[in-house]
């Protein structure tokens, strides 16, 4: 564990790198499980999420399942132990999210990472990704899979920026150009 730790920490310059105007002291991050009175406002975020993905960025694979879950949002795969749900607050706004789900015994898969567009650009993504890392070096994961589209090239760049790197297709994902990563822990 010492040298995924250190690996880690060459890495982890997530607070570091928030912008300017994004200051650490306007920043929460909380655990969906600690205050289950964010649910509306997330499933609020997640469906933005759903219509940038399908509205403005036109994929169609995935998108009846993708509102199926989110009616029962946010269920049993994000609960600790196996799983979680993270909000970030910028000045008591909710401005991104991400989750963790069990994918099998030795890997979880990240899931809807979505930072709305007035607080992209300013960290908060790569704050994210640096907690989901921190949160899988504490659990029983050895890895952390992904799977995302070539269109969401602004992710796609974040992710290898925070030591993903691409793989072969390890779910389905019926999208045009779909994208397969990893985080080896």
């Amino acid at each position: 564990m010492a040298k995924h730790s250190e690996k880690y920490r060459m890495n982890n310059n997530y607070h570091k790198s928030l912008h300017k105007d994004t200051t650490s002291a306007s920043i929460q991050l909380i655990e969906l499980i600690n205050d289950p009175s964010l649910i509306g406002e997330v499933g609020q975020l997640l469906k933005e999420y759903g219509n940038y993905m399908y509205g403005e960025l036109g994929l169609i694979a995935g998108k009846e399942t993708f509102f199926k879950e989110l009616k029962n949002f946010p269920g049993p795969g994000y609960l600790p132990p196996s799983g979680t749900f993270e909000v970030v607050k910028v000045g008591g706004i909710v401005a991104g999210c991400v989750g963790i789900k069990k994918f099998d015994e030795e890997s979880c898969e990240m899931k809807r990472m979505y930072i709305r567009p007035a607080y992209r650009g300013k960290g908060i993504g790569r704050l994210l990704c640096g907690h989901v890392i921190e949160w899988c070096l504490k659990s029983m994961y050895r890895r952390i899979l992904l799977d995302t589209n070539a269109e969401m090239k602004e992710a796609v760049l974040l992710y290898h920026k925070c030591g993903f790197r691409e793989i072969a297709p390890y779910c389905i994902n019926e999208n045009d150009h779909p994208v397969y990563m990893e985080y080896t822990l």
